[in-house]
Protein backbone atom coordinates (compact mmCIF):
# COMPACT_ATOMS: atom_id res chain seq x y z
CA UNK A 1 0.00 0.00 0.00
CA UNK A 2 1.39 3.39 -0.99
CA UNK A 3 1.96 5.89 1.84
CA UNK A 4 -0.63 8.60 2.30
CA UNK A 5 0.09 12.27 1.66
CA UNK A 6 0.07 12.87 5.44
CA UNK A 7 2.74 10.17 6.02
CA UNK A 8 4.92 11.56 3.22
CA UNK A 9 4.67 15.03 4.74
CA UNK A 10 5.81 13.72 8.13
CA UNK A 11 8.87 11.97 6.60
CA UNK A 12 9.80 15.09 4.66
CA UNK A 13 9.47 17.19 7.80
CA UNK A 14 12.08 14.93 9.46
CA UNK A 15 14.57 15.74 6.69
CA UNK A 16 14.63 12.22 5.21
CA UNK A 17 14.05 11.64 1.47
CA UNK A 18 10.94 9.73 0.56
CA UNK A 19 10.28 9.72 -3.16
CA UNK A 20 12.72 9.20 -6.04
CA UNK A 21 12.64 12.94 -6.67
CA UNK A 22 13.60 13.55 -3.02
CA UNK A 23 16.55 11.13 -3.30
CA UNK A 24 17.78 12.79 -6.47
CA UNK A 25 17.57 16.25 -4.90
CA UNK A 26 19.35 14.97 -1.79
CA UNK A 27 22.22 13.51 -3.84
CA UNK A 28 22.66 16.72 -5.81
CA UNK A 29 22.94 18.84 -2.66
CA UNK A 30 25.10 16.44 -0.63
CA UNK A 31 28.90 16.35 -0.47
CA UNK A 32 30.34 13.60 -2.68
CA UNK A 33 26.73 12.96 -3.72
CA UNK A 34 26.29 11.01 -0.48
CA UNK A 35 23.66 12.22 2.02
CA UNK A 36 25.00 13.13 5.48
CA UNK A 37 23.08 10.40 7.30
CA UNK A 38 24.94 7.86 5.13
CA UNK A 39 28.25 9.71 4.71
CA UNK A 40 28.95 10.19 8.43
CA UNK A 41 28.35 6.54 9.53
CA UNK A 42 30.36 5.25 6.56
CA UNK A 43 33.26 7.60 7.41
CA UNK A 44 33.08 6.59 11.08
CA UNK A 45 33.11 2.85 10.34
CA UNK A 46 35.91 3.26 7.78
CA UNK A 47 37.97 5.30 10.25
CA UNK A 48 37.46 2.70 12.96
CA UNK A 49 38.71 -0.15 10.75
CA UNK A 50 41.72 1.89 9.57
CA UNK A 51 42.59 2.63 13.20
CA UNK A 52 41.94 -1.01 14.11
CA UNK A 53 44.40 -2.24 11.46
CA UNK A 54 47.09 0.29 12.41
CA UNK A 55 46.63 -0.31 16.13
CA UNK A 56 46.65 -4.08 15.75
CA UNK A 57 49.90 -3.97 13.77
CA UNK A 58 51.56 -1.69 16.31
CA UNK A 59 50.10 -3.41 19.37
CA UNK A 60 51.01 -6.93 18.27
CA UNK A 61 54.58 -5.88 17.48
CA UNK A 62 55.01 -4.22 20.88
CA UNK A 63 53.39 -7.17 22.67
CA UNK A 64 55.81 -9.56 20.96
CA UNK A 65 58.85 -7.46 21.86
CA UNK A 66 57.62 -7.07 25.43
CA UNK A 67 57.09 -10.84 25.78
CA UNK A 68 60.59 -11.57 24.48
CA UNK A 69 62.13 -9.02 26.84
CA UNK A 70 60.24 -10.34 29.85
CA UNK A 71 61.32 -13.93 29.16
CA UNK A 72 64.86 -13.31 27.93
CA UNK A 73 66.36 -14.46 31.23
CA UNK A 74 64.42 -17.74 31.38
CA UNK A 75 64.31 -19.20 27.88
CA UNK A 76 63.10 -22.83 27.60
CA UNK A 77 65.57 -25.64 27.06
CA UNK A 78 63.26 -28.43 25.80
CA UNK A 79 61.09 -28.95 22.72
CA UNK A 80 57.96 -28.90 24.86
CA UNK A 81 59.16 -25.76 26.57
CA UNK A 82 59.70 -23.98 23.26
CA UNK A 83 56.26 -25.10 22.04
CA UNK A 84 54.61 -23.62 25.13
CA UNK A 85 56.81 -20.52 24.85
CA UNK A 86 55.66 -19.78 21.30
CA UNK A 87 52.05 -20.68 22.11
CA UNK A 88 52.06 -18.22 25.00
CA UNK A 89 53.82 -15.60 22.87
CA UNK A 90 51.22 -15.92 20.10
CA UNK A 91 48.44 -15.46 22.65
CA UNK A 92 50.10 -12.31 24.03
CA UNK A 93 50.68 -10.96 20.51
CA UNK A 94 47.04 -11.52 19.51
CA UNK A 95 45.65 -10.06 22.73
CA UNK A 96 48.00 -7.06 22.70
CA UNK A 97 47.29 -6.38 19.04
CA UNK A 98 43.52 -6.47 19.42
CA UNK A 99 43.61 -4.39 22.58
CA UNK A 100 45.67 -1.64 20.98
CA UNK A 101 43.70 -1.98 17.74
CA UNK A 102 40.34 -1.31 19.41
CA UNK A 103 41.84 1.60 21.38
CA UNK A 104 43.31 3.25 18.28
CA UNK A 105 40.23 2.45 16.18
CA UNK A 106 38.00 4.11 18.77
CA UNK A 107 40.18 7.21 18.90
CA UNK A 108 40.36 7.59 15.11
CA UNK A 109 36.63 6.93 14.81
CA UNK A 110 35.79 9.54 17.46
CA UNK A 111 37.79 12.35 15.87
CA UNK A 112 36.68 11.47 12.32
CA UNK A 113 33.02 11.41 13.35
CA UNK A 114 33.47 14.72 15.16
CA UNK A 115 34.94 16.37 12.09
CA UNK A 116 32.21 15.13 9.71
CA UNK A 117 29.41 15.95 12.18
CA UNK A 118 30.66 19.49 12.76
CA UNK A 119 31.05 19.99 9.00
CA UNK A 120 27.44 18.86 8.45
CA UNK A 121 26.25 21.14 11.26
CA UNK A 122 27.80 24.15 9.52
CA UNK A 123 26.37 23.00 6.16
CA UNK A 124 22.88 22.91 7.67
CA UNK A 125 23.26 26.15 9.60
CA UNK A 126 24.67 28.18 6.69
CA UNK A 127 22.60 26.46 3.99
CA UNK A 128 25.67 25.86 1.83
CA UNK A 129 28.29 23.14 1.47
CA UNK A 130 31.61 24.85 0.82
CA UNK A 131 35.31 24.81 1.76
CA UNK A 132 34.76 27.28 4.60
CA UNK A 133 32.64 24.77 6.53
CA UNK A 134 35.22 22.02 6.01
CA UNK A 135 38.11 24.20 7.20
CA UNK A 136 36.09 25.40 10.20
CA UNK A 137 35.26 21.82 11.19
CA UNK A 138 38.93 20.77 10.89
CA UNK A 139 40.11 23.74 12.97
CA UNK A 140 37.48 23.01 15.62
CA UNK A 141 38.59 19.39 15.95
CA UNK A 142 42.23 20.50 16.00
CA UNK A 143 41.30 22.87 18.83
CA UNK A 144 40.41 19.83 20.90
CA UNK A 145 43.97 18.64 20.55
CA UNK A 146 45.28 22.06 21.59
CA UNK A 147 43.77 21.50 25.04
CA UNK A 148 45.84 18.33 25.36
CA UNK A 149 48.83 18.81 27.65
CA UNK A 150 52.12 16.91 27.92
CA UNK A 151 50.95 15.45 31.24
CA UNK A 152 47.98 13.82 29.54
CA UNK A 153 50.26 10.90 28.62
CA UNK A 154 50.53 9.95 32.30
CA UNK A 155 48.03 7.53 33.89
CA UNK A 156 45.56 8.98 36.38
CA UNK A 157 47.08 7.09 39.34
CA UNK A 158 50.45 8.72 38.67
CA UNK A 159 48.85 12.18 38.52
CA UNK A 160 47.05 11.67 41.85
CA UNK A 161 50.19 10.30 43.58
CA UNK A 162 52.29 13.17 42.22
CA UNK A 163 49.76 15.72 43.45
CA UNK A 164 49.75 14.12 46.89
CA UNK A 165 53.57 13.99 47.07
CA UNK A 166 54.14 17.54 45.86
CA UNK A 167 51.40 18.87 48.17
CA UNK A 168 53.17 17.35 51.17
CA UNK A 169 56.62 18.42 49.94
CA UNK A 170 55.61 22.04 49.39
CA UNK A 171 53.76 22.44 52.69
CA UNK A 172 55.73 23.98 55.61
CA UNK A 173 53.34 22.21 58.00
CA UNK A 174 53.27 18.73 56.44
CA UNK A 175 56.86 18.32 55.26
CA UNK A 176 58.81 18.39 58.60
CA UNK A 177 56.74 15.65 60.28
CA UNK A 178 56.78 13.61 57.05
CA UNK A 179 60.58 13.82 56.93
CA UNK A 180 60.80 12.81 60.58
CA UNK A 181 58.65 9.74 59.95
CA UNK A 182 60.64 8.82 56.82
CA UNK A 183 63.93 9.17 58.69
CA UNK A 184 62.63 7.00 61.53
CA UNK A 185 61.57 4.28 59.10
CA UNK A 186 64.84 4.44 57.16
CA UNK A 187 67.13 4.11 60.19
CA UNK A 188 65.11 2.00 62.62
CA UNK A 189 65.72 -1.70 63.36
CA UNK A 190 62.44 -2.24 65.20
CA UNK A 191 60.44 -4.95 63.36
CA UNK A 192 57.22 -2.98 63.83
CA UNK A 193 58.73 -0.05 61.92
CA UNK A 194 60.35 -2.24 59.26
CA UNK A 195 58.20 -2.25 56.09
CA UNK A 196 59.59 -5.65 55.08
CA UNK A 197 58.28 -7.19 58.33
CA UNK A 198 55.15 -5.13 58.94
CA UNK A 199 52.56 -6.02 56.22
CA UNK A 200 50.26 -3.08 56.97
CA UNK A 201 53.08 -0.53 56.87
CA UNK A 202 54.44 -2.13 53.71
CA UNK A 203 51.03 -1.95 52.00
CA UNK A 204 50.57 1.77 52.80
CA UNK A 205 54.08 2.72 51.68
CA UNK A 206 54.01 0.58 48.55
CA UNK A 207 50.74 2.09 47.35
CA UNK A 208 51.94 5.67 47.90
CA UNK A 209 55.57 6.81 48.05
CA UNK A 210 57.07 3.54 46.86
CA UNK A 211 54.79 3.37 43.82
CA UNK A 212 55.63 6.98 43.00
CA UNK A 213 59.42 6.64 42.97
CA UNK A 214 60.36 2.95 42.66
CA UNK A 215 60.14 0.26 39.99
CA UNK A 216 59.09 -2.79 41.98
CA UNK A 217 60.17 -5.50 44.39
CA UNK A 218 60.72 -8.30 41.87
CA UNK A 219 61.48 -8.86 38.19
CA UNK A 220 57.82 -8.98 37.11
CA UNK A 221 56.92 -5.69 38.82
CA UNK A 222 60.06 -4.00 37.48
CA UNK A 223 59.40 -5.08 33.90
CA UNK A 224 55.79 -3.93 34.10
CA UNK A 225 56.91 -0.51 35.31
CA UNK A 226 59.55 -0.21 32.57
CA UNK A 227 57.06 -1.32 29.89
CA UNK A 228 54.59 1.31 31.11
CA UNK A 229 57.18 4.09 30.86
CA UNK A 230 58.28 3.04 27.39
CA UNK A 231 54.65 2.85 26.23
CA UNK A 232 54.22 6.47 27.34
CA UNK A 233 57.10 7.43 25.04
CA UNK A 234 60.23 7.40 27.19
CA UNK A 235 63.35 6.14 25.43
CA UNK A 236 64.24 3.90 28.34
CA UNK A 237 65.10 3.85 32.02
CA UNK A 238 68.01 4.34 34.36
CA UNK A 239 67.57 1.43 36.75
CA UNK A 240 69.31 1.15 40.10
CA UNK A 241 69.49 -1.45 42.85
CA UNK A 242 68.17 0.16 46.04
CA UNK A 243 70.74 -1.14 48.51
CA UNK A 244 73.07 1.66 49.57
CA UNK A 245 74.89 3.04 52.57
CA UNK A 246 74.35 6.56 53.90
CA UNK A 247 77.25 7.09 56.29
CA UNK A 248 77.17 8.64 59.71
CA UNK A 249 80.29 10.24 61.20
CA UNK A 250 80.94 7.00 63.10
CA UNK A 251 80.74 5.02 59.85
CA UNK A 252 83.22 7.37 58.21
CA UNK A 253 85.65 7.08 61.10
CA UNK A 254 85.47 3.28 61.10
CA UNK A 255 85.92 3.04 57.33
CA UNK A 256 88.76 5.55 57.18
CA UNK A 257 90.70 3.59 59.82
CA UNK A 258 90.80 0.59 57.48
CA UNK A 259 90.33 -1.74 60.43
CA UNK A 260 88.04 -4.73 59.81
CA UNK A 261 87.36 -7.63 62.13
CA UNK A 262 85.77 -9.73 59.36
CA UNK A 263 87.68 -12.25 57.24
CA UNK A 264 87.98 -11.90 53.47
CA UNK A 265 85.66 -14.85 53.04
CA UNK A 266 83.03 -13.29 55.31
CA UNK A 267 83.26 -9.95 53.50
CA UNK A 268 82.92 -11.68 50.14
CA UNK A 269 79.91 -13.75 51.26
CA UNK A 270 78.03 -11.08 53.24
CA UNK A 271 78.89 -7.83 51.43
CA UNK A 272 80.43 -8.11 47.98
CA UNK A 273 78.48 -11.06 46.53
CA UNK A 274 74.99 -9.81 47.54
CA UNK A 275 75.78 -6.39 46.07
CA UNK A 276 77.27 -7.86 42.89
CA UNK A 277 74.38 -10.30 42.41
CA UNK A 278 71.82 -7.52 42.90
CA UNK A 279 73.61 -5.30 40.38
CA UNK A 280 73.95 -8.15 37.86
CA UNK A 281 70.24 -8.87 38.22
CA UNK A 282 69.59 -5.18 37.57
CA UNK A 283 71.66 -5.34 34.36
CA UNK A 284 69.62 -8.38 33.31
CA UNK A 285 66.38 -6.48 33.92
CA UNK A 286 67.52 -3.60 31.70
CA UNK A 287 67.21 -3.70 27.91
CA UNK A 288 69.64 -2.62 25.22
CA UNK A 289 70.03 1.16 25.33
CA UNK A 290 68.99 1.44 28.99
CA UNK A 291 71.24 2.56 31.83
CA UNK A 292 71.99 0.89 35.15
CA UNK A 293 73.02 3.07 38.08
CA UNK A 294 75.64 1.57 40.35
CA UNK A 295 76.57 2.64 43.89
CA UNK A 296 79.89 1.37 45.17
CA UNK A 297 78.96 1.96 48.82
CA UNK A 298 76.42 -0.85 48.54
CA UNK A 299 79.37 -3.29 48.37
CA UNK A 300 80.02 -2.94 52.11
CA UNK A 301 82.57 -1.69 54.59
CA UNK A 302 85.60 -2.93 52.67
CA UNK A 303 84.54 -0.90 49.63
CA UNK A 304 83.90 2.12 51.88
CA UNK A 305 87.34 1.84 53.40
CA UNK A 306 89.05 1.58 50.01
CA UNK A 307 87.09 4.54 48.63
CA UNK A 308 87.77 6.77 51.61
CA UNK A 309 91.49 6.02 51.43
CA UNK A 310 91.56 6.24 47.60
CA UNK A 311 92.78 2.68 47.26
CA UNK A 312 92.11 0.32 44.36
CA UNK A 313 89.27 -2.16 44.90
CA UNK A 314 90.24 -5.46 46.45
CA UNK A 315 90.73 -8.39 44.11
CA UNK A 316 87.33 -9.87 45.00
CA UNK A 317 85.53 -6.54 44.55
CA UNK A 318 87.48 -5.77 41.37
CA UNK A 319 86.47 -9.12 39.90
CA UNK A 320 82.82 -8.44 40.80
CA UNK A 321 82.93 -5.01 39.12
CA UNK A 322 84.53 -6.53 36.01
CA UNK A 323 81.76 -9.13 35.82
CA UNK A 324 79.17 -6.36 35.95
CA UNK A 325 80.93 -4.23 33.32
CA UNK A 326 81.45 -7.14 30.94
CA UNK A 327 77.81 -8.22 31.20
CA UNK A 328 76.61 -4.64 30.60
CA UNK A 329 78.86 -4.28 27.56
CA UNK A 330 77.58 -7.56 26.09
CA UNK A 331 73.94 -6.58 26.60
CA UNK A 332 74.28 -3.02 25.26
CA UNK A 333 73.49 -1.57 28.69
CA UNK A 334 75.37 1.49 29.94
CA UNK A 335 76.56 1.87 33.54
CA UNK A 336 76.30 5.07 35.57
CA UNK A 337 78.70 5.15 38.52
CA UNK A 338 76.72 7.36 40.90
CA UNK A 339 78.26 10.20 42.86
CA UNK A 340 78.07 9.88 46.62
CA UNK A 341 79.14 11.79 49.70
CA UNK A 342 82.39 13.77 49.52
CA UNK A 343 84.05 11.41 52.00
CA UNK A 344 84.21 8.78 49.24
CA UNK A 345 83.86 10.82 46.04
CA UNK A 346 87.59 11.11 45.24
CA UNK A 347 87.87 7.34 45.43
CA UNK A 348 84.80 6.93 43.21
CA UNK A 349 86.38 9.24 40.61
CA UNK A 350 89.54 7.10 40.61
CA UNK A 351 87.57 3.89 40.16
CA UNK A 352 85.40 5.46 37.44
CA UNK A 353 88.43 6.49 35.36
CA UNK A 354 89.97 3.06 35.95
CA UNK A 355 86.99 1.30 34.35
CA UNK A 356 86.48 3.93 31.64
CA UNK A 357 90.02 3.24 30.41
CA UNK A 358 89.13 -0.45 30.21
CA UNK A 359 85.62 -0.41 28.71
CA UNK A 360 85.15 2.94 26.90
CA UNK A 361 87.55 2.12 24.08
CA UNK A 362 85.25 1.34 21.13
CA UNK A 363 84.14 4.88 20.33
CA UNK A 364 81.23 4.92 22.80
CA UNK A 365 80.86 5.07 26.56
CA UNK A 366 79.81 2.03 28.54
CA UNK A 367 80.90 3.61 31.85
CA UNK A 368 79.68 7.06 32.90
CA UNK A 369 80.91 9.11 35.86
CA UNK A 370 78.63 11.47 37.77
CA UNK A 371 79.60 15.13 38.22
CA UNK A 372 77.75 17.34 40.72
CA UNK A 373 77.47 20.96 39.56
CA UNK A 374 76.76 22.30 43.06
CA UNK A 375 80.37 21.56 44.08
CA UNK A 376 82.83 24.37 43.41
CA UNK A 377 85.54 21.92 42.31
CA UNK A 378 83.45 20.11 39.68
CA UNK A 379 84.44 22.25 36.63
CA UNK A 380 88.12 21.76 37.42
CA UNK A 381 87.74 18.01 37.99
CA UNK A 382 85.66 17.49 34.86
CA UNK A 383 88.08 19.55 32.75
CA UNK A 384 90.97 17.36 33.92
CA UNK A 385 88.99 14.21 33.08
CA UNK A 386 88.16 15.55 29.61
CA UNK A 387 91.82 16.28 28.98
CA UNK A 388 92.76 12.81 30.24
CA UNK A 389 90.23 11.16 27.90
CA UNK A 390 91.59 13.14 24.95
CA UNK A 391 95.20 12.32 25.84
CA UNK A 392 94.67 8.59 26.51
CA UNK A 393 92.12 7.93 23.77
CA UNK A 394 89.04 6.70 25.65
CA UNK A 395 85.49 8.07 25.53
CA UNK A 396 84.44 10.02 28.59
CA UNK A 397 80.91 9.31 29.80
CA UNK A 398 79.46 12.22 31.78
CA UNK A 399 76.30 12.26 33.85
CA UNK A 400 75.77 15.86 34.94
CA UNK A 401 73.59 16.54 37.99
CA UNK A 402 73.16 19.45 40.35
CA UNK A 403 73.74 17.32 43.46
CA UNK A 404 71.78 15.32 46.01
CA UNK A 405 73.88 15.39 49.22
CA UNK A 406 73.21 18.88 50.54
CA UNK A 407 72.42 17.43 53.93
CA UNK A 408 75.75 15.63 54.32
CA UNK A 409 78.41 17.30 52.15
CA UNK A 410 80.51 20.05 53.82
CA UNK A 411 78.86 23.42 53.16
CA UNK A 412 82.08 25.21 52.19
CA UNK A 413 82.53 22.86 49.21
CA UNK A 414 79.16 23.86 47.75
CA UNK A 415 78.38 27.00 45.75
CA UNK A 416 77.21 29.89 47.90
CA UNK A 417 73.88 30.40 46.11
CA UNK A 418 71.49 28.46 43.93
CA UNK A 419 72.13 30.96 41.13
CA UNK A 420 75.83 30.03 41.21
CA UNK A 421 74.90 26.34 40.92
CA UNK A 422 72.54 27.09 38.01
CA UNK A 423 75.26 29.02 36.16
CA UNK A 424 77.75 26.21 36.74
CA UNK A 425 75.32 23.55 35.50
CA UNK A 426 74.28 25.47 32.39
CA UNK A 427 77.86 26.43 31.55
CA UNK A 428 79.16 22.87 31.89
CA UNK A 429 76.24 21.54 29.83
CA UNK A 430 76.93 24.08 27.08
CA UNK A 431 80.61 23.13 26.93
CA UNK A 432 79.78 19.41 26.71
CA UNK A 433 77.10 19.87 24.04
CA UNK A 434 79.17 22.19 21.85
CA UNK A 435 82.37 20.23 22.59
CA UNK A 436 84.30 23.40 23.31
CA UNK A 437 86.19 24.76 26.28
CA UNK A 438 84.36 27.68 27.89
CA UNK A 439 84.29 29.68 31.12
CA UNK A 440 83.59 26.83 33.58
CA UNK A 441 85.37 24.14 31.53
CA UNK A 442 88.83 25.61 31.02
CA UNK A 443 91.41 23.79 28.91
CA UNK A 444 94.23 22.35 31.03
CA UNK A 445 97.60 23.27 29.50
CA UNK A 446 96.28 23.79 25.98
CA UNK A 447 94.67 20.36 25.61
CA UNK A 448 92.15 19.92 22.78
CA UNK A 449 88.54 19.14 23.64
CA UNK A 450 87.72 15.44 23.06
CA UNK A 451 86.07 14.66 19.74
CA UNK A 452 83.39 12.59 21.47
CA UNK A 453 81.84 12.87 24.90
CA UNK A 454 78.69 10.90 25.75
CA UNK A 455 76.42 12.86 28.06
CA UNK A 456 73.46 12.30 30.37
CA UNK A 457 71.89 15.59 31.45
CA UNK A 458 70.01 14.81 34.64
CA UNK A 459 68.01 17.84 35.73
CA UNK A 460 64.57 18.79 37.02
CA UNK A 461 65.12 22.46 36.15
CA UNK A 462 62.94 23.23 33.14
CA UNK A 463 64.99 26.27 32.10
CA UNK A 464 68.21 24.26 32.09
CA UNK A 465 66.62 21.40 30.17
CA UNK A 466 65.11 23.63 27.47
CA UNK A 467 68.34 25.64 27.17
CA UNK A 468 70.33 22.43 26.68
CA UNK A 469 67.80 21.18 24.15
CA UNK A 470 68.10 24.39 22.11
CA UNK A 471 71.90 24.10 22.10
CA UNK A 472 71.66 20.44 21.08
CA UNK A 473 69.36 21.25 18.15
CA UNK A 474 71.87 23.81 16.85
CA UNK A 475 74.68 21.27 16.47
CA UNK A 476 75.42 20.10 12.94
CA UNK A 477 76.62 16.74 14.32
CA UNK A 478 74.78 16.29 17.62
CA UNK A 479 76.59 14.45 20.42
CA UNK A 480 75.17 11.39 22.14
CA UNK A 481 72.92 12.98 24.78
CA UNK A 482 70.20 11.64 27.06
CA UNK A 483 67.92 13.75 29.24
CA UNK A 484 66.94 12.19 32.56
CA UNK A 485 64.67 12.91 35.50
CA UNK A 486 63.87 10.90 38.59
CA UNK A 487 60.76 8.75 38.49
CA UNK A 488 57.94 10.54 40.25
CA UNK A 489 59.58 13.97 40.06
CA UNK A 490 59.54 16.74 37.42
CA UNK A 491 57.05 14.77 35.31
CA UNK A 492 55.95 18.00 33.63
CA UNK A 493 59.53 18.46 32.35
CA UNK A 494 59.91 14.84 31.24
CA UNK A 495 56.57 14.74 29.43
CA UNK A 496 57.27 18.03 27.67
CA UNK A 497 60.45 16.50 26.27
CA UNK A 498 58.63 13.31 25.27
CA UNK A 499 55.68 14.89 23.46
CA UNK A 500 57.72 17.78 22.03
CA UNK A 501 60.38 15.57 20.51
CA UNK A 502 58.55 14.99 17.23
CA UNK A 503 57.41 18.57 16.65
CA UNK A 504 60.61 20.39 17.59
CA UNK A 505 62.46 21.63 14.50
CA UNK A 506 66.18 22.24 14.18
CA UNK A 507 67.51 25.74 13.84
CA UNK A 508 69.82 24.33 11.17
CA UNK A 509 68.86 22.28 8.15
CA UNK A 510 70.16 18.89 9.27
CA UNK A 511 67.52 16.38 10.38
CA UNK A 512 66.94 16.21 14.13
CA UNK A 513 66.73 13.12 16.24
CA UNK A 514 64.00 12.84 18.80
CA UNK A 515 65.36 13.74 22.26
CA UNK A 516 66.29 10.66 24.26
CA UNK A 517 64.39 10.91 27.56
CA UNK A 518 64.91 8.53 30.48
CA UNK A 519 63.45 8.05 33.93
CA UNK A 520 65.69 7.12 36.86
CA UNK A 521 64.15 4.63 39.29
CA UNK A 522 65.34 2.01 41.74
CA UNK A 523 64.08 -1.43 42.56
CA UNK A 524 64.21 -3.53 45.72
CA UNK A 525 62.06 -4.34 48.71
CA UNK A 526 60.14 -1.55 50.39
CA UNK A 527 62.56 -1.63 53.32
CA UNK A 528 65.62 -1.51 51.05
CA UNK A 529 64.24 1.55 49.27
CA UNK A 530 63.59 3.59 52.42
CA UNK A 531 66.95 5.41 52.39
CA UNK A 532 66.41 6.27 48.73
CA UNK A 533 62.89 7.56 49.46
CA UNK A 534 64.26 9.64 52.34
CA UNK A 535 66.76 11.32 50.01
CA UNK A 536 63.97 12.06 47.53
CA UNK A 537 61.94 13.69 50.30
CA UNK A 538 64.96 15.75 51.39
CA UNK A 539 65.59 16.80 47.81
CA UNK A 540 61.99 18.06 47.54
CA UNK A 541 62.54 20.02 50.76
CA UNK A 542 65.57 21.73 49.21
CA UNK A 543 63.68 22.64 46.02
CA UNK A 544 60.43 24.07 47.33
CA UNK A 545 59.78 26.37 44.35
CA UNK A 546 60.21 23.57 41.84
CA UNK A 547 57.99 21.33 43.96
CA UNK A 548 55.27 23.99 44.01
CA UNK A 549 55.48 24.29 40.22
CA UNK A 550 55.07 20.53 39.94
CA UNK A 551 52.10 20.62 42.32
CA UNK A 552 50.36 23.32 40.27
CA UNK A 553 51.01 21.41 37.04
CA UNK A 554 49.51 18.22 38.49
CA UNK A 555 46.55 20.10 39.93
CA UNK A 556 45.84 21.74 36.56
CA UNK A 557 46.06 18.38 34.78
CA UNK A 558 43.69 16.74 37.27
CA UNK A 559 41.18 19.59 36.87
CA UNK A 560 41.44 19.29 33.09
CA UNK A 561 40.64 15.57 33.25
CA UNK A 562 37.66 16.10 35.56
CA UNK A 563 36.29 18.69 33.14
CA UNK A 564 36.78 16.27 30.27
CA UNK A 565 34.74 13.61 32.08
CA UNK A 566 31.81 16.06 32.24
CA UNK A 567 32.26 17.13 28.64
CA UNK A 568 33.52 20.61 29.54
CA UNK A 569 36.82 20.21 27.67
CA UNK A 570 38.45 17.71 25.36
Amino acid sequence: MAPSEEEIAKFRASGLPVTDEDWEQCRQNARLSIPAFIRIPVASVSAFFVGLLLGTAQGSRMAGLRFRAEHAHKLPTTTTGWYLYHKSKNYHVAYGGLKEGFKMGSRVCFWTTSMFAIENMFDTYRGASDLFNTVTACVTVAGGFSLWTPLSVLPLASIVRSLMTTTVSSSPMLLPPSLAVMSLLAHNTNPILNPDRNPLLRYVLKKTFYAQFCAGENALEVKQTIAGLKNIGFSGVILGYAKEVVMSKEDQAAASSGISTSSEETILRNEIEPWANGTIETVMLASKGDFVALKFTGAGQQALSALMNQLAPSQALGNAIDRICQLASERGVRLLFDAEQQAVQAGIDDWTLRYMRKYNTNGAAVIYGTYQAYLKATPRILSSHLALAQHEGFTLGVKLVRGAYLGSDPRHLIHDTKADTDRAYDGIAEGLLTRRWNEPLKAPEGEMFPGRVDVVLASHNRDSVLKAKRILLQQQVPPTVAFAQLQGMADEVSCELVVGGESEKRVVATPAAKPQVYKYLVWGSTGECMKYLLRRAQENRDAVQRTRSGREAMKAELVRRVKAWFGLSS
